[in-house]
């Protein structure tokens, strides 16, 4: 990354963390000419599976012959992949062309006394991105939660919420109720907001009664079917699986059943798309099954690797599920890292059973990271029979080997910083 001056702004903002609400946002969209009220959005909330059905959605609106926008978060190594214009992350040199505008912005707000937040800021360099790309359709991924999430300042065609489960609870509320009306704040007045089949049915009433109230369709998508097939690609460095979805053969290259899932929600969406901007739904799922997202289940098989971003117990609840449908009857070595707000006692007593051992190791971050002695000591209580020990992430890559299966998950953030120091791609 280049040193412009607005990688430092981006860097200072760290300070300011995290502030729900939409004034801010409002604020600083309107100093920069409100861009994003001349856009078609989708927007999609949920616990996990938010970036994997945005994904779908956008890769078969891009195969229908549409021009496509997708704001995601957070990144695995670069910024700049946050934003991505018909499937390709947008280059270093066009962020870096919306710098003064967005540093002269932040100025202005902050002689008013409002100091805007990083997430703020990505999100209305989304907006103005996409709306000078003229973009026909924009993929926008809530960052936490909904109702108060920046990303919450638009009127979509359509909303999506993906499953729920407990997560931020200290922002969010601590029961799947709470949590699920802070999602089913993107609901917008008759507008349809489609609910993934894996929502658990305490979220889905809350979900249903917002729908409700706003005189907005509330769609859930019919159940994929078994998989027929599921197999390596033949470079090991990827997964198939056949399955059918509203009525259609779809061959997927994201593994896991919830990735069946999110196809389900994925195509659900993209079924109505169709006939509302008659457009061919059977092209759309040709797009579907080309669809990739990194950090989710990468192979890389020459180093004998999994590398994956669960970071809550639902994450790891999918995470084993692939596990074992994609390699049945292994076990493997976990290399394992997490931040400190996150559930990892639940996560080492779903993955216990597939793992030979554990090592440890703190994501390299501001953010507070588990200490690598606690998680040994959850381990302990979990699975005392299996080894552990703790490792930097230097030390971790030097052990990568083709003959010694190893998955390491625990952080997005951990999973990027393997990414980067590979010298691996990110697409």
């Amino acid at each position: 990354m280049s040193q412009h001056p607005v990688y430092q702004f981006f860097d200072s903002l760290e300070l300011f963390g995290i502030r729900l609400g939409l004034a801010q946002i409002e604020r600083l969209l309107e100093l920069l000419g409100n861009p994003h009220e001349n856009l078609r959005f989708i927007h999609v909330a949920g616990s996990n599976g938010k970036g994997s059905v945005c994904a779908m959605v956008e890769a078969g609106l891009r195969a229908a012959g549409f021009h496509t926008g997708f704001y995601s978060s957070p990144h695995l190594v670069s910024v700049c992949e946050r934003f991505r214009i018909d499937g390709k992350i947008i280059p270093e040199s066009l962020l870096e062309s919306y710098g003064d505008r967005i540093l002269s912005a932040a100025e202005q707000l902050k002689a008013e006394d409002i100091h805007v937040t990083y997430f703020e800021v990505m999100t209305a360099l989304a907006a103005m991105i996409f709306a000078d790309a003229h973009v026909d359709f924009v993929l926008w991924e809530v960052g936490m939660g909904g109702r108060l999430d920046a990303t919450n300042v638009i009127t979509p065609v359509a909303s999506a919420i993906t499953g729920i489960s407990l997560e931020h609870t200290q922002y969010l509320g601590d029961t799947i109720e709470k949590i699920a009306f802070e999602k089913a704040g993107i609901i917008k007045n008759g507008v349809p907001v489609f609910c993934s089949i894996g929502t658990p049915e305490e979220a889905q009433k809350v979900i249903r009664r917002r729908a409700a109230e706003c005189n907005a369709p509330f769609i859930l998508p019919e159940k994929p079917s078994a998989p027929s097939q599921v197999s390596l690609t033949n470079d090991g460095h990827g997964v198939e699986q056949l399955f059918e979805v509203q009525g259609h053969p779809l061959s997927l290259h994201l593994a896991g059943p919830h990735q069946r899932i999110n196809a389900s929600l994925a195509c659900s969406v993209l079924a109505y798309l169709a006939d509302k901007f008659h457009f061919s739904f059977e092209t759309a799922l040709s797009g579907v099954s080309k669809t990739l997202w990194p950090g989710r289940f990468d192979l890389l098989p020459e180093l004998g690797l999994v590398l994956d971003s669960a970071h809550n117990p639902e994450g790891a609840d999918v995470l084993a599920a692939t596990l074992r449908e994609v390699f049945p009857g292994r076990k493997f070595r976990f290399f394992f890292g997490a931040f400190s707000d996150k559930d990892t006692w639940n996560d080492l007593k779903i993955l216990a059973p597939l793992a030979t051992s554990f090592v440890f190791l703190q994501p390299d971050s501001a953010r507070p990271g588990k200490s690598t002695q606690a998680l040994q000591k959850q381990l302990a209580e979990v699975a005392p029979d299996l080894p552990s020990s703790h490792a930097s992430l230097e030390e971790v890559l030097t052990r990568l080997s083709a003959e010694i299966p190893t998955v390491l998950c625990g952080s997005l953030h951990l999973c990027g910083d393997v990414l980067a120091r590979l010298q691996v791609q990110v697409r």
